[in-house]
């Protein structure tokens, strides 16, 4: 594996890790400082809010600056930003509406530097001599380490030194994140296509918007991935707080849930990695997200006993290891490179718009309707919308690599 693609997977899993613990730490802050399940959700409203924001047009300038100068700028940013936010927790005399700001600036950054990463990573792939298949699985197959370690790493370290101390961790996993990406990642710039490139600003992102509209098979993904993501996130940051709150297990659990989960999509990936590429994308793909997308919500709403919910979490991992690897290999393969980052900023925004939904509906839910039906309710929702790629047939375009392969082998064979 080339210098390049080691240097950016390994800043990739530094970050994920420090995000991961985050992502149990602040929930977890806010629920015990309010009692409320519903500021718990706002609190991932205002991180996940400017996140989408900053994703979605933060794609021209990293297609103009450059994804390895926005990675790094961006994580800088985001090592003084996520370290404030424990630090004005601590201070008493500090509103919930000021810490909600600094929460939202730190998404915006994490929105900036996440977009950049995604657009290094395609040409990160091609110098390694990967295929683009084998390096969105091993891309994703880092992500399920960072999971599988920093869940279960942030239950331990919340319960031993309390949410608002862990967040230093995630700090300090940006700043190590520039570092490696400055020293290592190295990147020619992408030719431009003149007409694309007039303009300046808006034109570069009405050009992203312009190619989104033009594809099918991304007005697919971007839907189905909006109403997945909000159930996601409820589940997450709302519905296994609340979960572990009213029951005996202990804020440990918050992260052996996530280990349970984390194991099976280790494992799946691992799976997916020797068997994916000979094995149908559509197909695989909605029968995963079928089973294994409501799986977990449905053992949350209709069972407390541990056991039975970490068995769930543990298939659902295995079976939904499959999904990014499928659509990411699908998405890179469609779009050109010098209009990376601001097509995919323009995907992962509307893709990612349901996250801050998720966490204030799923609070609203919690509090108002009860864990047990609002976990319910978005089960039956997520299996509603699942259903879609067996539904309609725009989404048999996931399988058109094999047809394009076929084609080219038949032709050198001509020769």
């Amino acid at each position: 594996m080339r210098r390049g693609l080691a240097g950016l997977l390994t800043a990739e899993a530094i970050s994920l890790l420090g995000s991961r613990i985050t992502f149990v730490a602040l929930p977890w802050l806010v629920l015990t400082s309010t009692g409320s399940a519903l500021m718990a959700g706002v609190a991932g409203f205002a991180e996940m809010l400017p996140y989408v924001l900053a994703g979605l047009l933060g794609g021209p300038i990293v297609d103009r600056v450059g994804p390895r100068s926005t990675a790094v700028a961006a994580d800088v940013a985001s090592l003084l930003a996520v370290s404030g936010i424990p630090l004005l927790a601590a201070t008493e005399n500090v509103s919930y509406h000021t810490l909600l700001g600094l929460i939202a600036l730190a998404g915006a950054l994490r929105g900036f530097g996440d977009t950049a990463k995604r657009a290094l990573l395609p040409r990160m792939i091609a110098e390694a001599g990967l295929s683009t298949e084998r390096g969105t699985t091993l891309y994703d197959g880092i992500s399920r380490v960072a999971t599988l370690l920093g869940l279960p790493l942030a239950g331990l370290l919340v319960a031993a030194v309390g949410p608002a101390r862990v967040l230093l961790v995630d700090a300090a996993s940006f700043g190590v994140c520039a570092l490696l990406i400055s020293i290592y990642v190295r990147t020619a710039p992408a030719a431009p296509g003149p007409a694309e490139e007039e303009g300046g600003y808006a034109a570069a992102l009405r050009c992203g918007f312009r190619y989104v509209r033009q594809d099918r098979l991304i007005i697919g993904i971007m839907s189905l991935l909006f109403a997945t993501n909000l159930f996601d996130q409820a589940f997450a940051t709302v519905f296994v707080p609340v979960w572990v709150r009213q029951g005996p297990h202990g804020p440990a659990a918050l992260g052996v849930l996530g280990s349970a989960f984390g194991i099976g999509a280790v494992a799946g990936n691992i799976l997916w990695t020797i068997v994916g590429p000979r094995l149908p994308r559509r197909m695989t793909f909605a029968v995963c997200f079928l089973i294994g997308g409501p799986a977990q919500l449905f053992a949350l709403a209709l069972s407390d006993r541990l056991w039975l919910v970490l068995t769930v979490a543990a298939v659902a991992g295995a079976l939904m290891s499959t999904i990014n690897p499928i659509l990411l290999a699908a998405v890179y393969e469609r779009i050109p490179v010098r209009v990376q980052g601001r097509v995919m900023s323009v995907l992962i925004a509307f893709s990612w718009a349901g996250i801050p939904l998720g966490g204030v509906l799923g609070g609203w839910a919690a509090d108002d309707l009860g864990l047990r039906t609002g976990a319910l309710l978005a089960g039956i929702g997520y299996l509603a919308v699942t259903l879609a790629p067996f539904l309609f047939p725009v989404w048999h375009s996931l399988d058109e690599h094999r047809a394009r392969s076929a084609r080219t082998k038949a032709l050198v064979g001509a020769q």
